[in-house]
């Protein structure tokens, strides 16, 4: 009974304790990182964790919407965009635009750091890299959306109701702190269900998130999805530690080059090497 009870604790300080609030934070902050133009084959974004997704998109026209329209895709990243943009406009009543922005980049980075570590157990580093994001450490973020949420719960008027993620038509549904703060299911080494059918409105499509991150993986990476799937499942099972993942690494990478303050004046100033 005590080699029970020792190997249940064990396993439980393994598994994650995500949260619908960190498939938000770094879903946003994949977006301030990434935004992938499929034609030319390149990242049009910076690699920086300053926001430029909500503030610089369309020169910063649209900010007040969330800039990237892709920051209003589900309702998760959207809450969080919108949390951030109010946060900024609360700012400006006692402080000009430019440090309004830099003291809500400041108030996303302590957002990431909380999220980035249930996710992964990755410290969001004090130094930063002076270096540019890869399109495999891309791919080794695209092989986390195994812990995406298909479905979660609201809680609203004293009632509990499933609430389909992937459902574009409600996908600007701006969640509670009860609703952000809910626990997802752990990483199992497969995508839910309904990424692997979400509904494009307009022009109307169907789109398996599955079968085209497994084309961005294979293509812009050394790594097999197959692979990366089933060591996240062992993650999932107890049986892995996340940061034995062999692609972990990629992810460590990719944040330490997203907080390199060099020549950009949105960010904390921070060594980069």
């Amino acid at each position: 009974m005590k080699i029970l009870c020792v190997a249940l604790l064990l396993v439980s300080s393994i598994k994650a304790n995500v949260l619908v609030r960190d498939i938000g934070v770094v879903g946003l902050a994949s977006h301030d990182l990434f935004a992938w133009d499929r034609r030319k084959e390149l990242n049009t974004e910076n690699g920086r964790l300053d926001l430029s997704t909500i503030f610089d998109f369309k020169n910063g026209r649209r900010w007040q919407k969330g800039g990237n329209p892709k920051n209003e895709e589900n309702a998760p990243v959207y809450s969080i965009t919108m949390s951030l943009v109010e946060h900024y406009q609360a700012l400006l009543s006692s402080m000009d635009k430019n440090q309004a922005r830099k003291e809500t980049v400041k108030h996303f980075h302590a957002m990431v750091r909380e999220s980035l570590y249930r996710l992964a157990k990755i410290d969001l580093p004090k130094v930063g890299r002076d270096e540019m994001v890869t399109n495999t450490e891309q791919a080794a973020m695209r092989a986390l959306h195994d812990i995406l949420p298909g479905r979660i719960l609201l809680f609203r008027d004293g009632r509990s109701d499933v609430f389909v993620v992937t459902d574009t038509k409600k996908a600007k549904t701006r969640l509670n702190e009860k609703e952000l703060n809910q626990k997802v299911n752990d990483y199992d080494g497969d995508y839910d269900p309904e990424y692997l059918a979400i509904r494009i409105p307009f022009p109307p499509i169907t789109v398996n998130l599955k079968e085209t991150d497994r084309k961005f993986i294979e293509k812009f990476s050394p790594y097999k999805q197959e692979n990366m799937l089933k060591e996240l499942e062992e993650v999932g099972a107890g049986r892995m530690d996340i940061r034995d993942v062999s692609f972990i690494h990629h992810i460590e990478e990719l944040f330490s080059k997203a907080v390199c303050s060099k020549d950009n004046q949105w960010l904390p100033s921070n060594e980069c090497f």
